[in-house]
C-alpha cells in the first residue's frame, strides 16, 4: 500500500519530484568528481614522482661553475645518495621556431633551453610516462608547447643561430616533473647527446642545475640548512621536491576548490528545497495526518510513510550522480592527463569517489529525520480544524488595498509586492536560492577576471609596468646594463619616449633565523621603491637602508611580522634591521624580500618602465630587443597571462559550468516553488477568477513575486559576494592571502542580473499557464 501511495505521489507531484531528484543528482555528481579528481591528481603525481626521479633539492646557477667542490660537498655528506648537475643551453626566442609560417618565440615570456637525457635521476618522460629517447635530428618538446600551439608528432621545430641553422623532427613530447607547470618560465627541449654537443658550439647562454637525490626526503629542510652554510652556488633559485609537488598540483586544486564550492552550495539548496517540499506537503495533508493519528496510527509509521518517498528519491539520485561523475571526471582531468599522465586506476580511487555520495544521501536522510520531527507536535483535533489562516496578519492589514493609497497604482504589482511581504517566510527559501545563484556565477568570473587582469603581476611579487628587462647575465656583459640604464634615461629626459623608470638589483645576502642560524636570503633592492608598488598585506614598502619587506612565505619561515628585528650580514658585519611589510609572492619559490641596501655582488639587475604613448609598447619592445642582443623584454601584460596559462583555461571551463549550473537552478527551483505556491492557492486563485480578475492579471501577480524576490535575491548575493568571494579566492592561490577581485560592472550588475531575470520570468511564466485550468467551481469544493 506504502508503494502504491508513494507512486500516485509521484505521479501528482512530477514537477517537484524531478526538481529535488535534479538537485540531490548534481550534488552527489559533483562531491563524487570532487573526490575523484582528488585520487587521480595524488596518483599521477605520484607516478609522475616516480617515474621521473624527482630530485630532492635543486640549485639554479649561471657563471663559472666547480664541479670539483660539488663532488666534494656531496661525498661528505651522510644525507646524500646521487648528484648530478644538468647543463641548460638557453636559446633566445627569437632564435626558436616551433609555429608556422616561420613565427619565432619572440614575443614568449618562456625561457627555453636544450638539454640531453640525465643518466641518474631527473628523467624527462613521454607521454607514456617512460624514459623518453630521441635520435639525431629528432627533438621532445614540452607538453606545455604541445598544448599552446596545438603540435603534433611529425611536427618541425626549427634552431637559427645566425650562419648556424638546424631543423628538428618532434618525435615525443616531455614531461618534466620540474617545469611541467605554466607557473614555471622555463621549459626543456630534449635532444640527442650529439645535437646537443653541436648546440652547444653555437649557444654561449649556459645555465646550471645542481641536483641533489637524498637517502631521505624528510631531510631536505636540514640539507637545505647545510648547503646554504657551504660555499657552493647559491645565486640562482633553490627548489625543493614539496615545491614541486605545490606548482604541479596547483592547478588542479584550484578545479578540486570550486567544485567542491559548488556541490557543498548545491547541497544547501537542495536541503533548503526539501525542507520546504516537506513542509508543504505536510501543510497540505493536514487533514489526512489528523485522520490517521484519530485512527491509532502512530507518529513512526506516518513519518516513515512520507519519508521512504524521500529516501527513494536520494538513493536514486545519489546512484545517478555517481554514474554520471565517472564522465564529468573526464572534463576536468583533460589537462592533468596531458601534463601528468594517468596513474593506473584502482579499486580505491572508485571506491573512495563512492565515498561522496553516500555521505550525500546520508545528508538527505538525517535532514529529513530532522524535519519530519513535526509530526510529533501536531494533535488528531488541530489537524481536524479547519480554516487556518496564513501569513503576516499585521502587514495584511496595513497593505489593504481599499481605503488607502498604496505604493504602486497598478493592482497586481502592490498585490505581488503584498504577498511577498505577508508570506515572507515562505519566499525566504526562493531568495536565499536566487542569491546563492549570484555568488555561483560572479565568484568564479570575478576570479577568472582578476587572474587575467595585468594588475595580477603586484601579487607575484613584481610592481605593475608596460614593460620589464631582466638581465642575469651580469658577469659576461657587464657594460649592458648600464647602456640599457642609460638608454632608458636618454628616452625619458630627451626624446620624451619613457615615462618611469625604476631600476632594481637582487643580491645574496645571510639572515639569522629563529635558531641563529644563517641562511640565505635574495632581497631586491631599489632607490625608488614606490615608483611601482606591490599590494602588501601588512606594513608598507621600505623607506632606508634599516628596513626589509618580506614574501609571505620568508615571513613565516622567520616567524616575523611588521616591527620585528632581524640581523642581516653585510660587508661581513651584523646590522639589524626592522620588518616594515609583508607582501604576497610565488616567483623565486615564494621567497624574496624587498629592500635598500647595498652589495657588492649583484645576481641579476631589472629595469620596470612605462611607455609615454601606449600604442608604442610593442614597436618599442621590438626596438630594444634589436639594439641589446642579450635582453629579454617582457610586456607584463603577457607575462601574467602566459604564466597562468594553465589556472586561467581551467577556470574558465569551471567559470561557464558554474554560470549554466546558476541558471539551470534558477529554472529548476522556480518552477518548483510556483508550482506548489499555485497549487497551494487555487481555491483563491478560483475565487478571484470567479469575481472577475482576468488569468493575465494574476500571472502579472506572480511576475511580481518572482521579480520582487529576485531583486532581494540579487542584492543580497552581490553583497556576500564582494564580502566573501576574494576570501574564497585567497584559499585557491598559494601564496596569496589577501585578494581584491578585478569585475567588469557591465558583466556583473548588467549581464548577469539581466540573464537570471529572463530565466525566472520564463519559469514563471511556463507554471503560470496551469492558472487558466483552475476552475471556478473550486470555490464550492
Amino acid at each position: 500500500m506504502i508503494f502504491r501511495l508513494i507512486k500516485k505521489d509521484f505521479k501528482k507531484n512530477k514537477v517537484i519530484t524531478l526538481t529535488l531528484f535534479m538537485f540531490i543528482l548534481l550534488s552527489a555528481m559533483l562531491v563524487s568528481s570532487a573526490l575523484m579528481i582528488v585520487t587521480e591528481l595524488n596518483g599521477s603525481l605520484t607516478h609522475l614522482f616516480e617515474k621521473t626521479n624527482v630530485p630532492s633539492y635543486v640549485q639554479m646557477y649561471k657563471g663559472n661553475l666547480s664541479q670539483k667542490n660539488i663532488d666534494t660537498f656531496s661525498g661528505k655528506n651522510d644525507l646524500v645518495k646521487a648528484q648530478q648537475t644538468v647543463t641548460m643551453l638557453g636559446i633566445s626566442g627569437e632564435n626558436l621556431f616551433l609555429q608556422s609560417k616561420d613565427k619565432s618565440e619572440v614575443d614568449s615570456i618562456i625561457e627555453n633551453s636544450f638539454v640531453k637525457q640525465n643518466a641518474l635521476f631527473d628523467f624527462l618522460l613521454d607521454t607514456k610516462n617512460e624514459v623518453a629517447q630521441v635520435a639525431d635530428g629528432e627533438i621532445g618538446v614540452p607538453v606545455y608547447h604541445q598544448q599552446q600551439y596545438n603540435l603534433k608528432l611529425g611536427s618541425k621545430v626549427r634552431v637559427k643561430l645566425g650562419e648556424f641553422e638546424k631543423t628538428y623532427t618532434v618525435t615525443s613530447f616531455i614531461r618534466d616533473a620540474q617545469m611541467n607547470p605554466s607557473l614555471v618560465t622555463s621549459k626543456r627541449f630534449l635532444v640527442s647527446d650529439n645535437d646537443w654537443n653541436q648546440l652547444r658550439q653555437y649557444i654561449n647562454n649556459q645555465e646550471y642545475l645542481i641536483e641533489f637525490k637524498l637517502k631521505d626526503e624528510s631531510t631536505i629542510s636540514k640539507f637545505e640548512k647545510q648547503y646554504e652554510a657551504s660555499n657552493l652556488p647559491q645565486s640562482g633559485t633553490a627548489l625543493t621536491r614539496s615545491l614541486y609537488q605545490i606548482l604541479n598540483s596547483m592547478t588542479d586544486g584550484i578545479v578540486i576548490a570550486i567544485i567542491t564550492l559548488i556541490s557543498l552550495l548545491l547541497l544547501l539548496i537542495a536541503s533548503l528545497c526539501l525542507r520546504f517540499t516537506i513542509m508543504t506537503a505536510i501543510e497540505e495533508d493536514y487533514r489526512e495526518i489528523g485522520i490517521m493519528k484519530a485512527l491509532g496510527i502512530s507518529n513512526t509509521k506516518t513519518r516513515n510513510m512520507y519519508l521512504l518517498k524521500y529516501i527513494v528519491i536520494a538513493s536514486t539520485a545519489c546512484v545517478g550522480g555517481y554514474i554520471t561523475s565517472l564522465v564529468l571526471t573526464s572534463l576536468f582531468t583533460q589537462s592533468m592527463s596531458a601534463y601528468m599522465g594517468t596513474a593506473p586506476k584502482t579499486i580505491f580511487s572508485y571506491l573512495f569517489s563512492l565515498l561522496g555520495p553516500i555521505i550525500v544521501f546520508f545528508f538527505v536522510y538525517l535532514f529529513c529525520k530532522l524535519v519530519f520531527r513535526r509530526f510529533k507536535k501536531i494533535s488528531a483535533y488541530q489537524a481536524l480544524q479547519v480554516g487556518q489562516t496564513t501569513g503576516n496578519r499585521k502587514i495584511a492589514h496595513k497593505m489593504r488595498l481599499s481605503g488607502k493609497k498604496h505604493w504602486f497604482r497598478n493592482q497586481n504589482i502592490f498585490i505581488g509586492i503584498r504577498d511577498v511581504l505577508t508570506q515572507v517566510r515562505i519566499y525566504l527559501l526562493i531568495m536565499f536560492v536566487f542569491s546563492i545563484c549570484i555568488f555561483l556565477m560572479t565568484v568564479p568570473l570575478n576570479f577568472l577576471q582578476t587572474v587575467k587582469a595585468p594588475s595580477f603581476i603586484t601579487y607575484m611579487g613584481a610592481g605593475k609596468s608596460d614593460l620589464r628587462i631582466d638581465i642575469h647575465e651580469l658577469d659576461e656583459f657587464p657594460e649592458e646594463s648600464e647602456a640599457i640604464f642609460n638608454h632608458l634615461l636618454h628616452g625619458k629626459n630627451k626624446e620624451s619616449k619613457f615615462s618611469s623608470i625604476a631600476r632594481s638589483e637582487t643580491s645574496a645576502y645571510q639572515i639569522k633565523n629563529n635558531e641563529d642560524e644563517l641562511v640565505t636570503i635574495k632581497i631586491e633592492n631599489t632607490d625608488n621603491p614606490g615608483l611601482f608598488p606591490l599590494k602588501y598585506t601588512l606594513g608598507k614598502a621600505p623607506q632606508n637602508d634599516n628596513e626589509i619587506a618580506l614574501s609571505s612565505m620568508n615571513a613565516d619561515e622567520f616567524e616575523a611580522t611588521v616591527g620585528d628585528k632581524l640581523t642581516i650580514i653585510i660587508h661581513g658585519k651584523e646590522k639589524t634591521i626592522t620588518v616594515c611589510g609583508i607582501y604576497q609572492d610565488v616567483t623565486n619559490g615564494g621567497k624574496t624580500a624587498k629592500g635598500m641596501l647595498e652589495s657588492d655582488n649583484i645576481l641579476w639587475v631589472t629595469y620596470n618602465f612605462n611607455i609615454a604613448d601606449d600604442s608604442q609598447i610593442d614597436k618599442i619592445k621590438t626596438e630594444l630587443e634589436k639594439k641589446f642582443e642579450h635582453i629579454k623584454v617582457t610586456d607584463t601584460d603577457d607575462y601574467v597571462k602566459q604564466t597562468l596559462g594553465g589556472i586561467i583555461e581551467q577556470v574558465s571551463t569551471i567559470n561557464v559550468v558554474a554560470i549554466g549550473l546558476a541558471l539551470f537552478i534558477a529554472i529548476l527551483v522556480t518552477f518548483m516553488f510556483f508550482k506548489m505556491i499555485i497549487v497551494k492557492e487555487s481555491k483563491n486563485i478560483a475565487i478571484m477568477k470567479s469575481i472577475g480578475i482576468s488569468t493575465k492579471s494574476l500571472q502579472h501577480q506572480y511576475y511580481t513575486r518572482a521579480v520582487f524576490t529576485l531583486v532581494i535575491g540579487i542584492i543580497i548575493g552581490t553583497i556576500a559576494t564582494n564580502i566573501f568571494g576574494p576570501k574564497i579566492a585567497c584559499l585557491l592561490l598559494s601564496g596569496v592571502s589577501n585578494l581584491t577581485f578585478v569585475t567588469n560592472p557591465l558583466i556583473n550588475y548588467l549581464v548577469i542580473p539581466i540573464s537570471l531575470v529572463l530565466v525566472v520570468i520564463s519559469s514563471v511564466y511556463m507554471v503560470s499557464l496551469s492558472i487558466k485550468k483552475i476552475k471556478v467551481m473550486l470555490v464550492a469544493e
